[in-house]
């Protein structure tokens, strides 16, 4: 089940709580820049597969869901992004006893929801400032912190620092048109003598690098008013 927001953080919420589900996802839903896809335990790495997401929130439930289990199967399958775990008092033991420490965060239920919305903020914070960080990008994968796209057969494309925070910010919104007058701001910041016919340059190297037919672009695409970055 998927929830639409014009958003830019996409979240996995495993569940089998329904209702537990429904305030959780009425709660992110009040925060526009959230995209959440539910799902349960069985097809969690279908929905990993075909979709690139952000942040995983698990609502571990010992009966139903074994949240460490699974959060163990995603880091052997490779995932890196962060994965919050809400957990009952019981199981909290087994967290301060570290006999299960692959979540990046755990939080007790019952909790409250400012706390978890801070949590995700600050897991995406900190993700993003690690050197993990990486995004998959059709055929590429993209690298922020090292300013690197590797290519199929070990290839890699070295970004400038403006190219690599305009691809970076474009990611952080897939599939959503973002403005000119956005995306010089998020890159340049207040500097007037920064104009589109500066960005526009920008865009017209990055596409030499990263696309097949800059012409006929098939990841940065030129929109009405603005650009987006098609997975």
């Amino acid at each position: 089940m998927e929830f639409h927001m014009s958003s830019s953080t996409k979240i996995l919420l495993v569940n089998s709580d329904r209702d537990l589900s429904d305030a959780l996802i009425y709660q992110l839903s009040l925060n526009d820049k959230y995209q959440i896809i539910e799902s349960d335990e069985d097809n969690v790495f279908t929905q990993i597969n075909n979709n690139s997401f952000n942040i995983v929130i698990i609502n571990s439930q010992p009966s139903k869901l074994n949240g460490h289990n699974l959060t163990k199967k995603l880091r052997t399958g490779g995932f890196k992004n962060p994965i919050i775990m809400l957990i009952t008092q019981s199981d909290a033991s087994n967290v301060d006893n570290k006999l299960t420490i692959e979540a990046n965060e755990y939080i007790i239920k019952p909790f409250k929801y400012p706390a978890l919305l801070k949590s995700i903020e600050l897991q995406l914070r900190q993700f993003g400032n690690t050197e993990d960080t990486q995004y998959n990008l059709g055929s590429y994968l993209f690298k922020p912190n090292s300013k690197i796209l590797e290519a199929n057969g070990n290839k890699s494309i070295r970004l400038t620092e403006k190219e690599n925070d305009i691809l970076k910010f474009l990611y952080q919104n897939l599939e959503t048109i973002v403005s000119r007058e956005i995306l010089l701001h998020e890159v340049w910041g207040y500097n007037s003598k920064v104009t589109t016919h500066t960005l526009e340059t920008h865009i017209y190297r990055l596409r030499q690098k990263i696309e097949i037919d800059p012409a006929n672009a098939c990841f940065l695409i030129t929109e009405t008013g603005g650009y987006r970055l098609k997975p």
